[in-house]
């Protein structure tokens, strides 16, 4: 708890000095609000959270360059150092520092649930901000305890909620896979995150890269209990992480609420058209109706017709 304490003591400071900048700008949450009138959902959602563009990955030759790089940088250094970080700090540090980063990760999913017009998710947001900067001193997740899980929101899903393509797939230097729509999405979050303004009044230069270096360090930690178990014994690892990393991010924009997927068999036999026109032709007598029958034309029958 005191590695924890020291990586992000400020947590709750850092929310109440949040919330205090947002009271005296009003003028943000309004245009927030109105922006969120441009929110949609549904099959146009659907049409540009993973693009074909995406899938086909366009620039795969420099993004398996990029991929190849950064896995050598992270196998040489990174992942030593994390490894050493996992065996100094005890597990339950390392759950309340992951805690602290993710309680500071509130203000953005505040700010954008209201931007894609999800009203419950801001409340939830707001929610967790005060149980976990109040009870749990801005390192420990009693929200979460108490049925109030994390929803996450980014600006890359606030740009395809107001129908911005995902573009093509990139992978970006150290930072890993992404889209074009998504990568700019994430620097607008890191250059806009309300929790900065806080942290430059309560912590130093260095501190701030010292907290950001623990960052690094936790996210990496986290990928050595999930993230590479994906990967072993693939006989392509960039392909493996693209296919998983799309799938995770249209599940992502989606809240995790993906629309049906159609049926196969309506794929394979689809229902033929009941409104097409006939073809034009001449025209066919129609049938007599059952039980009449008619004579058949003979000399009898045409001396009965009056001759005029």
């Amino acid at each position: 708890m005191n590695q924890a304490g020291w990586a992000c003591g400020p947590c709750a400071a850092t929310m109440f000095l949040l919330a205090h900048q947002t009271m005296q700008h009003p003028a943000l949450l309004i245009v927030l609000l109105g922006l969120a009138g441009c929110a949609h959902s549904g099959e146009r959602l659907d049409r540009v959270a993973i693009t074909e563009t995406a899938k086909a990955d366009p620039w795969e030759g420099t993004n398996r360059k990029i991929f190849k790089l950064t896995d050598k940088i992270d196998r040489a250094v990174l992942s030593p150092i994390t490894d050493g970080y996992r065996f100094a700090v005890p597990e339950a540090a390392r759950n309340g520092i992951r805690n602290a980063y993710d309680n500071l990760q509130e203000p953005t999913n505040l700010a954008n649930a209201v931007a894609q017009g999800k009203i419950k998710s801001a409340f939830r947001a707001l929610d967790r901000i005060l149980i976990n900067g109040i009870l749990g001193l801005g390192v420990s997740d009693h929200a979460t305890a108490m049925g109030l899980t994390e929803q996450p929101h980014d600006f890359g899903q606030t740009l395809a909620v107001w129908n911005v393509p995902s573009g093509p797939f990139v992978m970006l230097p150290f930072l890993g896979p992404s889209t074009v729509r998504d990568g700019v999405g994430f620097f607008v979050d890191f250059a806009l995150d309300p929790v900065d303004y806080g942290k430059n009044r309560v912590l130093s230069t260095e501190e701030r890269f010292i907290q950001l270096g623990v960052r690094v360090l936790d996210l990496r930690a986290g990928l050595k209990d999930q993230g590479e178990q994906l990967l072993q014994g693939s006989a392509d690892p960039y392909a493996t992480v693209r296919s998983a990393w799309l799938q995770l991010r249209r599940y992502q924009i989606f809240d995790g609420n993906l629309p049906p997927e159609p049926d196969e068999d309506d794929l394979l036999y689809p229902e033929p058209l009941s409104s097409a026109a006939p073809a034009e032709g001449p025209a066919t007598p129609a049938a007599p109706e059952p039980g009449l029958q008619l004579a058949p034309k003979t000399a009898e029958t045409e001396a009965e017709v009056p001759q005029p």
